[in-house]
């Protein structure tokens, strides 16, 4: 009587554990995968052809994975792994139609939508039911209302939070104008040190021609008081002096401004320096300031 016993025991373990290994193998675990993976399953469209309901639901199923951090299924790949007759009605009633829609698809979360052209202006509302296979719990969510197809991403992408609120939200790269460049403090450049260099040569021929100019000019003075003129050339001679003496100034005044102005203008404060993101190009305005 006790080895029958222990022999029904022992029948009973075994289909126990031939049970559950059918269920964990009808349903699909995250197994060292960090995302859950939710599949959009279309189960009804009213009004729509099913190249219309593939793409909507592909849609969905991208801004599901931008704006959360998960892996999402959708549109033709879907269709092609579910039974080529479709869904019946009930599937989202069935658990075991759920694990078999879960099994096919790979996914640890259902998605079940519901598609209905309304007619008006090409309007089209969409219904949708979240199904855990494992646990068996599932939950409505709120209908998504697409006025026209230009508004479609964003929508989906608005919606997204709300038709998964238990999955994290992905982060979003901060938006940024660059980097900042390093502060340039005034210095002397070459083109500084070619107007410095002009300014000592006009200062120098200034000085040293208008000395020589009031030389001879105290020279003709003296003739003059001693009864001997200056002849004409002499005098030619110095006025050609005194204008190269003041052009000497004029150079050595002009060298200076503009030197002065080059030392000036040659510092740099920081300022945004444009770079490429992943996101594409920022654009700023650049300057000192």
């Amino acid at each position: 009587m006790s080895a029958t016993l222990d022999d029904a025991l022992g029948t009973m373990t075994i289909m126990r554990s031939l049970v559950l290994a059918v269920v964990l193998a009808a349903v699909p675990r995250v197994a060292s995968a960090d995302r859950v993976k939710v599949a959009v399953v279309p189960m009804i469209a009213v009004n729509m052809e099913a190249a219309r309901v593939d793409a909507l639901a592909q849609d969905l199923a991208e801004a599901l994975r931008t704006e959360l951090e998960i892996d999402a299924v959708g549109g033709v790949e879907v269709r092609r792994r579910l039974p080529a007759e479709g869904l019946s009605p009930g599937c989202i009633a069935s658990t075991a139609c759920i694990a078999d829609v879960a099994q096919r698809l790979d996914a640890q979360q259902l998605l079940f939508v519901v598609m209905i052209d309304t007619g008006a202006s090409g309007a089209i509302q969409i219904d949708s039911t979240w199904v855990d296979p494992v646990t068996h719990q599932s939950a409505p969510r709120p209908a998504i209302d697409l006025t026209t197809l230009a508004d479609t991403t964003s929508r989906f992408a608005a919606a997204a939070r709300q038709l998964l609120p238990d999955a994290p939200v992905r982060a979003k790269p901060k938006a940024s104008l660059g980097r900042m460049s390093a502060p340039v403090p005034r210095h002397f450049a070459v083109p500084s040190y070619l107007t410095a260099a002009g300014t000592v040569v006009g200062l120098g021929t200034g000085i040293s021609l208008g000395l020589v100019t009031r030389e001879r000019y105290k020279d003709c003075e003296v003739q003059g008081h001693a009864g001997t003129a200056c002849t004409q050339s002499r005098r030619d001679s110095i006025r050609r002096l005194a204008l190269i003496a003041d052009a000497g100034w004029v150079m050595a005044i002009g060298g200076t401004i503009a030197t002065a102005v080059l030392y000036a203008t040659s510092g740099e404060s920081s300022h945004v320096v444009v770079e490429p993101t992943p996101g594409g190009v920022a654009v700023s305005a650049v300057g000192s300031f």
